[in-house]
C-alpha cells in the first residue's frame, strides 16, 4: 500500500510538471526585458525635467539645479546595477547632494561678488601689507622647515599642481605615501602659522 502511495504521488508530480510545460508553451511570450542602458535613458528622459524644476525653485539657480541632477545621474550610472527602483534611488542620490552641498555653503560662508561697482570697495592698509608679508615669510620658512621628502611631496602638489598618482609614479612611492606626506605637510605649516 505504502508503494502504491509513493507511485500515485510520483505519477501525479510528473503530470502537473507536464501540464506546466504544456502551458508555458501555450502562453504568449513575454517582450523581453528591456536593456539597463535602455532603463537608464528612459529614466533619464523621464526625471531630468522634473528634478531640475523640483530643484530650481530649491536652490533658486537654474545652473546649480542642472549641476546637481547631473552629478545625480552620474554617480546612479556609477552604480555597479541599476536597482529596482532607480527612480527613488536617484531621488535618494539628489536629496543627499542637495544635503551635502548646503554643508559645503554654511562651511564656506556667504559669497561676496568681487565685479559689482555699487559695492564700497575697502582698500588694503599698510599694516595690511605687512601682516601679508609677515604671513608669507613664515609660510615659506614653514615649507623649507618640512622634512626633505615631505617637503619635495608638498611641493610637487601644490606648485606644480601633479596629481597624487604623477607624484607616485616620479618618485617610485606609493599614493597612500604621496597622501600622507602632503597631509603632513599641511599639518605641520598649519601648526607653524597657528604659533
Amino acid at each position: 500500500m505504502l508503494r502504491t502511495l509513493r507511485a500515485d504521488g510520483a505519477r501525479r508530480a510528473r503530470n502537473a510538471v507536464a501540464r506546466s510545460d504544456r502551458d508555458k508553451a501555450d502562453a504568449p511570450a513575454l517582450p523581453p526585458a528591456p536593456s539597463a542602458e535602455a532603463r537608464f535613458e528612459r529614466l533619464y528622459r523621464e526625471e531630468v525635467p522634473r528634478l531640475q524644476r523640483r530643484l530650481r525653485a530649491r536652490l533658486r539657480s537654474a545652473e546649480d539645479a542642472r549641476d546637481v541632477v547631473q552629478d545625480a545621474f552620474a554617480r546612479l550610472l556609477g552604480a555597479r546595477t541599476l536597482p529596482r527602483e532607480p527612480a527613488a534611488f536617484l531621488n535618494r542620490i539628489v536629496r543627499n547632494l542637495v544635503i551635502d552641498r548646503a554643508r559645503r555653503m554654511a562651511a564656506r560662508g556667504p559669497e561676496v561678488p568681487l565685479d559689482q561697482k555699487d559695492q564700497p570697495r575697502v582698500e588694503p592698509t599698510q599694516s595690511d601689507a605687512i601682516e601679508l608679508e609677515q604671513t608669507r615669510a613664515l609660510y615659506r620658512a614653514s615649507v623649507d622647515a618640512l622634512p626633505r621628502r615631505t617637503r619635495e611631496v608638498f611641493l610637487l602638489h601644490r606648485l606644480e599642481g601633479l596629481a597624487y598618482k604623477e607624484i607616485a609614479t616620479r618618485l617610485g612611492i606609493s599614493i597612500r605615501t604621496v597622501e600622507w606626506h602632503v597631509a603632513e605637510a599641511i599639518v605641520r605649516i598649519g601648526r607653524d602659522l597657528r604659533a
